[in-house]
C-alpha cells in the first residue's frame, strides 16, 4: 500500500513537472512569443478588453460542454458529478499536453473515476472523440467546398488536384464514421465472431447500451462545442483588426481545423504547425500576417495552456492504484 501511495505521488509530481516545462519551452521560450505578445498588448484596451473577456468564457463553456459530453457517456458506468468531469476534462487537458495527439487524455479522465471499468471508460472517451472528429470532418468538408467553388475555381487549370481527393476521401471517411457511430453497437458482434478478439468482448459489450438517440446527443453536443470554438476564432480575429465576415472566418477557421485534425503533433507543437495552417488559409482574406498568427495563437493559448494550468490544480486529485 505504501509503495502504491509513492508511485502514486512520483507519477503526479512527474506530470506536473512535465506540463511545467512544456510550457515554458513551448510558450515562453516560442521564438515569436514576444512579437505575438507585443501585437496582443498593443491591442488590448477598454473597448477589446471585453471581446477577450467573452473569448476567456467561451473557452470554460467549450469545456463545459465536453464535461456534459463525458458524464452523458459515463454515466452508464458510473455516476459523477459535472462538477467532477469538468475536473476530470482539465486532469486530460493537462496529461495530454506533452504527449503525442493527446493520448494521455484518456489516462488524465479515467484515473478520476472510483469504480468504473477504466478500459471501458477510456472507449467510451474515444466515442466521444470520434463524434469531435466526424463533426470537424463534416463542416471542414463543407469549407472545402466553399473554399474551391470561391477561391479555386477561377483558376482550375493551376489548381492543386489533392483539394479534390481530399474532399472525395474525406466524404467517403465521414459517411463510414456516420455509419460506425451509429451502428457502434454491432462492434460487440464482431468482437464475438473474430477468434482473436473474443477475449476482448466485455469491454465491446459498453458500445450496446447507448441508444441511436442517445448518440445523435452526443454528436449534437460536439457540434455545440465545435461552433463554440470557431466562434472564438472569429472573435479573435476581428479582435487583432481582420475585417472579415463571420462565414469567411468560419470556412477558414473549419479547414485549419480539419488540418490539425489529420497532422500527427504534440498538443504542444501545434502552434507553429496551427500558425502556418490558419496562415494558409486566412492569408486568402488578409495580408496582416501577425495579426493571424496572433489570433491563431490566443486561441490555442485560451483553450489549451489555461485549461492546462487549471488542471494542474487537480493534479491531486488522480488514482492510479485503487484499494
Amino acid at each position: 500500500m505504501q509503495s502504491s501511495k509513492k508511485i502514486g505521488l512520483i507519477l503526479k509530481v512527474t506530470i506536473v513537472c512535465l506540463a511545467f516545462w512544456f510550457l515554458y519551452q513551448k510558450v515562453f521560450s516560442n521564438e515569436s512569443y514576444l512579437e505575438i505578445k507585443h501585437q496582443f498588448l498593443s491591442i488590448l484596451d477598454a473597448d477589446s478588453f471585453w471581446q477577450f473577456s467573452i473569448v476567456i468564457a467561451l473557452m470554460f463553456l467549450n469545456w463545459s460542454i465536453d464535461a456534459i459530453k463525458w458524464r452523458f457517456l459515463i454515466n452508464k458506468l458510473e455516476k459523477v458529478s459535472f462538477w467532477l468531469a469538468l475536473k476530470a476534462v482539465f486532469l486530460g487537458i493537462t496529461v495530454s499536453i506533452f504527449t503525442p495527439n493527446r493520448i494521455g487524455e484518456f489516462g488524465g479522465r479515467v484515473f478520476c473515476l472510483q469504480r468504473a471499468d477504466r478500459i471501458k471508460a477510456v472507449l467510451l472517451t474515444v466515442l466521444g472523440n470520434l463524434t469531435q472528429l466526424i463533426t470537424t470532418i463534416i463542416f471542414g468538408l463543407l469549407a472545402l467546398m466553399y473554399f474551391v467553388y470561391h477561391y479555386s475555381l477561377p483558376y482550375l487549370s493551376h489548381l492543386e488536384w489533392g483539394f479534390f481527393v481530399v474532399l472525395v476521401m474525406g466524404f467517403f471517411i465521414s459517411i463510414l464514421l456516420l455509419y460506425l457511430l451509429f451502428n457502434v453497437s454491432y462492434i460487440s458482434k464482431w468482437f464475438v465472431r473474430i477468434k482473436r478478439l473474443k477475449k476482448f468482448h466485455h469491454y465491446s459489450t459498453i458500445f450496446s447500451v447507448y441508444s441511436r438517440r442517445e448518440l445523435l446527443m452526443v454528436l449534437a453536443l460536439s457540434i455545440m462545442r465545435y461552433l463554440v470554438y470557431s466562434f472564438q476564432f472569429y472573435l479573435l480575429i476581428r479582435f487583432v483588426q481582420i475585417d472579415i465576415g463571420i462565414l469567411e472566418s468560419f470556412c477558414m477557421s473549419a479547414l485549419t481545423f480539419l488540418s490539425m485534425s489529420i497532422i500527427p503533433t504534440i498538443a504542444l507543437t501545434e502552434i507553429g504547425v496551427r500558425g502556418s495552417v490558419a496562415l494558409y488559409f486566412f492569408g486568402y482574406l488578409s495580408d496582416n500576417l501577425i495579426g493571424i498568427m496572433t489570433a491563431a495563437f490566443s486561441l490555442w493559448v485560451i483553450n489549451l495552456v489555461v485549461p492546462t494550468i487549471i488542471g494542474i490544480f487537480f493534479v491531486y486529485q488522480l488514482k492510479f492504484f485503487r484499494s
